[in-house]
């Protein structure tokens, strides 16, 4: 994700903003969920539905600085958003394709509700 939109994207700016030694985005209240590999996710919504559309990844990068970006899925709410889209498979346990790649070098799929690295 580009610093730009990173900085327009609420949830994003929530995840970073976390003030928690041990990684971004701790709080289970705020809707978190460890998937392994030290990756954490938070679904996103358009704002007036729960309907998920997506989700907010973040990691450790390669050179241990904390990492993000964000996941569109090719599902109905979806349409006017910009950028690629990952097919939504299976919600529980979550299962999307194809594989993430941050620009940092971070790279895995998300199958049977984990992070599989690459």
């Amino acid at each position: 994700m580009s610093e730009d939109l990173a900085h327009e994207n609420y949830l994003y700016g929530v995840m970073r903003g976390r003030d928690d030694p041990t990684g971004l985005a701790q709080d289970v209240a705020i809707g978190v969920i460890a998937i392994g590999h030290d990756v954490k996710i938070m679904f996103t919504t358009r704002q007036g539905s729960n309907d998920r559309i997506g989700l907010i990844e973040s990691h450790r990068a390669p050179d241990g600085r904390e990492c993000g970006g964000s996941v569109t899925f090719d599902v109905p709410g979806t349409e006017g958003l910009p950028g690629p889209r990952w097919t939504l498979h299976s919600l529980d346990p979550l299962h999307i394709e194809p594989s993430i790649l941050c620009s940092c070098g971070h790279h895995g799929f998300i199958r049977g509700g984990r992070w599989c690295p690459v």
